[in-house]
C-alpha cells in the first residue's frame, strides 16, 4: 500500500519537486525540521510515507550535515503505507541543520522565530516544508479538507497566524488526541495554500473537480425540478380528466360553453399535454393563463379541486 497515488501524495511530490536554489532549500528544510516528528539538541527524527519527501529531506539534510549524517529506515504497517524514518544524531550534526534552517530551541520548546522566517519570496518554500512534514489534503472528489497535524498547540497557533497574516487564509484549530490540528475546509483557501506551497497543478485539479461538481449539482437540481414539474403537471391532468369524465357521465358536457367543450375534447385527446401545448391547439389560440382559467371553471362545475 502506498500514499504516492493519493491526491495528497501527488500534491507533496509536486511541492517537493519545485524546491530548488539555496534559499528555497533552506526555507523548506526549516519548515520540515520545525514540524518534524521529534526535535532535540541531540537528535532530529523526520517521518514520512512519501518517497519524494523522503528523498528531498535526505538531500537537503545531507547537503548541510554531510553524507552519512542521516540514517534511513522503514517501518512496514499492515493496513497503512510504509513509514520512512530519517534520523540525524549528534549535537554537531543537529546544530549544523538548525543553524542553516534558522531554528533555535529554547527549553525544548519549538516556536516560529518571526525575525528568522524567510522573506515573502521564499516563504512558500517554508510552508511547503511544513506541509511535507505534517500536512495532508483530502481528494476533492470526497471533500474539501487540508490539515496540518503536530503535537505542539503553540506552534500550530503561530502557523495559523502566519497563514492569516501573509496569505489571508484563516484556518481552525482543534485537538485530536494529543495532537493539535490546523485545518481548512473552504475550497478557495485550499487552492491558495496549494499554489503557495508550490503545487499549482494540484490546485488546478481541485478547481476542475469543483467546477465539475457544480455543473453536476446544477444538472441534478434542474432534473429534479423538471421531474417535480412533470409530476405536478400529470397530477393536474389526471384531475382535469376525472372532472371531464364526471361531467360527461352526468350528461353535462353538452351544456358547456363551446370554449370549455373544446378544451375538454383536447384534454381527452392529449392527456399528457401541458397547458402551454393545449393553448396552441385551441382555435383561436388562447394564452396559457386563459387555458388555466377555463380548466378552473371545468373543475368548479364538476365539484373538483386542483389539489385533489
Amino acid at each position: 500500500m502506498s500514499s504516492v497515488g493519493t491526491f495528497s501524495g501527488k500534491a507533496k511530490a509536486e511541492a517537493a519537486g519545485n524546491i530548488s536554489g539555496r534559499k528555497k532549500c533552506s526555507a523548506c528544510l526549516g519548515g520540515m525540521i520545525l514540524f518534524c516528528r521529534s526535535l532535540g539538541a541531540g537528535e532530529i527524527l523526520f517521518q514520512t510515507e512519501n518517497r519524494d519527501v523522503r528523498d528531498l529531506f535526505l538531500k537537503l539534510s545531507s547537503h548541510i550535515a554531510g553524507e552519512g549524517a542521516v540514517s534511513v529506515s522503514k517501518r512496514e504497517r499492515r493496513t497503512l503505507p510504509k513509514l520512512y524514518l530519517l534520523k540525524i544524531k549528534g549535537e554537531e550534526n543537529v546544530s549544523k541543520i538548525l543553524n542553516e534552517a534558522g531554528i533555535a530551541l529554547s527549553g525544548g520548546e519549538r516556536s516560529l522565530l518571526w525575525a528568522k522566517l524567510p522573506g515573502d519570496k521564499n516563504l512558500g518554500s517554508f510552508a511547503a516544508g511544513v506541509f511535507l512534514a505534517c500536512g495532508s489534503v483530502v481528494a476533492p472528489e470526497k471533500s474539501y479538507h487540508l490539515e496540518f497535524v503536530a503535537p505542539h498547540e503553540r506552534l500550530m497557533r503561530e502557523l495559523c497566524g502566519l497563514f492569516e497574516e501573509r496569505l489571508g487564509v484563516c484556518g481552525r484549530i482543534t485537538a485530536r488526541g494529543r495532537a493539535s490540528v490546523l485545518y481548512f475546509k473552504e475550497s478557495e483557501q485550499i487552492e491558495d495554500l496549494l499554489t503557495f506551497i508550490g503545487a499549482p497543478r494540484s490546485s488546478l485539479e481541485l478547481m476542475n473537480v469543483k467546477i465539475y461538481k457544480d455543473i453536476r449539482n446544477r444538472a441534478n437540481r434542474a432534473t429534479n425540478c423538471d421531474t417535480a414539474n412533470l409530476g405536478k403537471q400529470n397530477r393536474s391532468a389526471r384531475i382535469q380528466i376525472e372532472a371531464i369524465e364526471k361531467l360527461r357521465a352526468e350528461g353535462g358536457l353538452s351544456r358547456l360553453p363551446d370554449e370549455l367543450k373544446e378544451l375538454c375534447e383536447l384534454r381527452l385527446k392529449y392527456p399528457e399535454a401541458s397547458l402551454s401545448e393545449l393553448s396552441g391547439l385551441t382555435v383561436p389560440p388562447v394564452s396559457r393563463s386563459g387555458i388555466n382559467h377555463r380548466f378552473a371553471r371545468i373543475l368548479e362545475l364538476a365539484g373538483k379541486k386542483e389539489t385533489e
